[in-house]
């Protein structure tokens, strides 16, 4: 890694870690979104042998129960901002690592699962801004209420805002079969790590 590579990827770093908040949205329609806190926070060094983030979202009202972990290792080529899935065995047991240090620091190599096709690629727009998106669309596939589905997934952020939409198509007819119906999820940045 040259020293260039070395400051973009803090850069993306401190632009990214931090909690964030949908409050504003939710209490502006409350009908079409719910309150949401994001955590994103950095990860030891040994974890990878590299750069990882932890990310976990949950519901204001239940802070210890979230409905989405991970954990990405990131890279970069050329000029896009790699972040490699992992999904977390025994989930649960790490919920509350994005206030909580210490359960951040059990996390372990072997407690994590690569996603195939959940490469999330992101670009720098400007000075102070990211755009990203799956690197292989129609490949990421979940089932919803007994159909499978592709995974579209799109995320802007700068330093004070989160913006994200996740929407899942009919894999056979691409049929929207669930996501959000009123657009992007807006949160704004709370704290930083």
């Amino acid at each position: 890694m040259n020293d260039l590579d070395s400051q973009e990827k803090s850069i993306f770093i401190n632009t990214i870690c931090g909690r964030y908040s949908n409050k504003l949205q939710a209490e502006k329609d409350p009908k079409s979104y719910a309150h949401i806190n994001i955590y994103f926070r950095l990860l030891p060094w040994s974890l990878f042998n590299g750069i990882s983030i932890y990310s976990e979202q949950s519901y204001n009202h239940s802070p210890w129960s979230p409905y989405r972990q991970a954990v990405s290792k990131l890279t970069i080529k050329g000029k896009v901002f790699i972040m490699q899935n992992y999904k977390i065995e025994d989930a649960y047991r790490f919920a509350g690592g994005g206030f909580n240090d210490e359960i951040l620091s059990t996390i372990k190599n072997e407690n994590l699962h690569l996603r195939e096709n959940c490469e999330m690629n992101f670009y720098k727009s400007s000075n102070a801004s990211y755009k990203g998106h799956l690197k292989q669309s129609r490949k990421y596939i979940i089932e919803r209420n007994g159909r499978q589905t592709y995974l579209v997934s799109t995320v802007e952020f700068n330093k004070y805002k989160f913006l994200s939409l996740d929407e899942g198509f009919d894999i056979n007819t691409s049929q929207k079969v669930w996501g959000s119906e009123s657009g992007f999820l807006e949160f704004n940045k709370l704290c930083e790590r």
